[in-house]
Order: structure tokens, then C-alpha cells, then sequence
């Protein structure tokens, strides 16, 4: 039966290039690793679907993500990874074969689309077919470097545009449009992945450190960190976690949640502001509380980290700042009734995640196991297939 949901390729610029001028056995290794990458940032809702030489084709169901904007972040994140390991390559061999010194020819680009596919199963991967399927292959022939300059891109259809919900994100992307024989005109929207690099490579986390907070506290979920991101992140359900009647999402840039965008947090009447301080997806952020009410203000760091299981949230609660009577009332409070509060309020998130999980709503991708060897060997036919 037919399903609609994302559909992903992640596929390594200069591939061809690359493997004709350089040696097989250097090149297999250097490639390798970098699938490895893309592999490894190939998170839920996302599922591997197969692994295509030099490109990694990924899909997730219409329901997949709780919010447009993390689908989007699960790209630069996987891209800003991708030049980190490429740079530390460069950087760190000493070899001066042509496989080594050519490293810097490489880079990434994406292609993203919204539409039909049924799925097929082949092994421990899922394969897809259909005409929308078809069409995300063939967006990798296209003329935007020629037309744009740009070597590393996420390609986005204006199909893919439309489910996201992200217009004033839209707005700040190239216009692309390219012509197919059988399908005709595909709009296309470019985003410059030099620019994303520009901007993440030297991010400095601004975050509680153990050392120096005040109150730690866990929590365990059932779901990968990527899963639970949205939760802890998306207003409606961060309510849940604050114990508030409403959570409102303020200051976005282009239509994006980042560093000082803010959270208002309603107890009744009762309005306090959260700004972000640190944003990095998946993995953990900070906001600078403010509360009207006490006149103290306190940054919590947020840090998700995998488990078997799935996810543990360790919240840092840094020491308040404002006059000291209050700090001390605040301080009094915090450990004797708001922790044991922001416990109960987990405790909500957690079954409301179990129930969404049992409904259907909450996606979670099966893991799949790469075998290393195959894809070694799979590397190794490309290459000499290219050759």
C-alpha cells in the first residue's frame, strides 16, 4: 500500500572525481569512514534504506517529525560532521598519495522531497519504489552549481517546502527550478551548506557544568534522543515538562527556534521567559529562566544522552542570580518543591511519549546493523566500478 513521508539522499560531491585520480585502496578507506558518517546521522524518524555507492538514501514517514524545523536540523548537523571528520583527515595524515591530498575535493549535498512510495523488503534494509522515489534520484542531476556556484546544498522540493511549514526559512533560499522529460518542471528551493558551515563550525556552548550546578536531576525515556528533542522542544508538549497551562515559542529566526529565541511559560497569569542560550540540536540546550514572580533569574542545561534503552534528559539547574534574601528563598524552594515538581512533571512527559508510541503518532525507525564488511565491500565495487 501506498505511503507518503520524506524522502532523503545524502550524497558525497566529487565522488567520481575523486576515485579516478586517486588509489583504490586509500580511496576505499577515506570513503568508508565518511559513509560511516552519514550513516551514523541517519536518525529516528529517519530510516536507512539503502546505501548507494556514494550516497546514503534515507525516508521517513509523513508523521515522522513533530516539528519541520527538525528535519532541517538533522541536515546541517549531519553536514557540519561531515566537514569536521573531512577536516581532521587533511589535517591529520601525513600520507601524500593522491587519495589523501584529493580529500579536499570532496564534500556533501542533499536532496529532499515530500511524496508517495511503497516499500519492499530486501535484507535487514527496506527498499522503496515509486515515482517520487524516482524523482529524488533524479534531483542529483541537476545544473545548480553551474547556475548558483554552490558545491555543498540541500536541494528542497517545493513539495517538501509545503509539509515543513517553514515560509519565512523558505524565503531565505535560492529559487531553483529544473526541467525532467517525463515529470516536467520541479521547483526547487537551494540552501548554501558553506554558509551553515560558516556559522556552527566554532560554536562555544554556553551550558551549567556539573561542577557548578546546584541541582542535578535524570530521567529515562523510552525513545532515541532525536525523538525526544522534539518533545522537550516543541511548545505543546514542553508545557508538560514545565507543569504549565501554556508554553509560547518567541524570536525565531526565519521561522527557526536558535540562540535567542525564547520560551514564555504561563502558570495561569503568571508569564516567565526562557531564553535560549545554547541551541544544539539532539544533543543538549541551555535557557536563561527568568522568573517574575521571585525576582531571580537561573540557566538550565538540558543534555540528552543515548542509552540502550533509549534516552536519559540530565538537567543542570545553575545557582539563581538576584538579590540574596531572594536567591536564598529560591534556592529553599527549588530543592524542597520544584524538583520534586519537575519530577512528576517527567513522569507526564514519559507516559504521554508511551501513549503517543502506542497510538501511532510517535514514530521510532527499527535500528539497522551495517555490516562493516559489506560496506567495505560494497565501497570497493563502486570504486572499481567508477575506475
Amino acid at each position: 500500500m501506498a505511503q507518503q513521508g520524506f524522502l532523503i539522499i545524502s550524497d558525497i560531491t566529487g565522488y567520481s572525481k575523486y576515485i579516478n585520480e586517486s588509489e583504490l585502496e586509500h580511496a576505499r578507506d577515506c570513503l568508508t569512514a565518511l559513509l560511516n558518517i552519514l550513516i551514523d546521522h541517519t536518525k529516528s524518524p529517519l530510516v536507512l534504506s539503502k546505501l548507494e555507492g556514494d550516497a546514503v538514501f534515507s525516508y521517513a514517514p509523513a508523521h515522522g517529525f513533530l516539528q519541520g524545523q527538525s528535519l532541517l536540523d538533522m541536515i546541517e548537523s549531519t553536514y557540519v560532521s561531515f566537514r569536521k571528520a573531512l577536516d581532521l583527515m587533511v589535517l591529520n595524515t601525513a600520507c601524500a598519495c593522491n587519495a589523501c591530498r584529493n580529500l579536499t575535493n570532496l564534500d556533501l549535498k542533499f536532496f529532499v522531497h515530500f511524496g508517495d512510495y511503497m516499500t519492499q523488503k530486501l535484507g535487514n534494509f527496506t527498499e522503496l519504489v515509486g515515482n517520487d522515489v524516482n524523482l529524488v534520484h533524479r534531483l542529483a542531476k541537476n545544473h545548480i552549481k553551474e547556475q548558483t556556484g554552490l558545491k555543498a546544498y540541500a536541494a528542497f522540493t517545493g513539495a517538501v517546502m509545503d509539509v515543513l511549514g517553514l515560509d519565512d526559512f523558505k524565503k531565505s533560499l535560492t529559487p531553483h527550478r529544473e526541467s525532467f522529460a517525463d515529470v516536467g518542471e520541479v521547483q526547487m528551493y537551494v540552501h548554501d551548506m558553506h554558509q551553515v558551515w560558516e556559522r556552527l563550525k566554532d560554536r562555544v556552548r554556553i551550558e551549567v557544568r556539573l561542577d557548578e550546578a546546584l541541582i542535578v536531576m535524570k530521567a529515562d525515556f523510552p525513545v532515541p534522543p532525536s525523538v525526544l528533542w522534539e518533545y522537550l522542544t516543541k511548545p505543546e508538549h514542553r508545557a508538560i515538562v514545565l507543569g504549565a497551562s501554556k508554553v509560547e515559542l518567541r524570536d525565531q529566526q526565519q521561522g527557526r527556534t536558535t540562540t535567542n529565541s525564547a520560551f514564555y511559560c504561563y502558570h495561569g497569569n503568571m508569564e516567565s521567559q526562557q531564553l535560549i542560550l545554547d541551541w544544539s540540536p539532539f544533543e543538549q540546550f541551555s535557557t536563561d529562566d527568568s522568573n517574575a514572580s521571585f525576582g531571580v533569574t537561573t540557566t538550565i542545561t538540558y543534555k540528552l544522552e543515548p542509552t540502550p534503552e533509549g534516552t536519559r534528559v540530565i538537567s543542570f539547574f545553575g545557582r539563581p542570580r538576584g538579590p540574596w534574601l531572594r536567591v536564598a528563598f529560591f534556592i529553599l524552594l527549588a530543592r524542597t518543591v520544584f524538583t520534586p515538581q519537575m519530577g512528576r512533571s517527567m513522569d507526564h512527559l514519559r507516559q504521554r511519549i508511551l501513549q503517543d508510541l502506542a497510538d501511532g503518532t510517535t514514530f521510532v525507525s527499527p535500528p539497522i546493523e551495517v555490516d562493516q564488511a559489506q560496506l567495505t565491500s560494497l565501497t570497493t565495487q563502486s570504486l572499481t566500478h567508477e575506475h
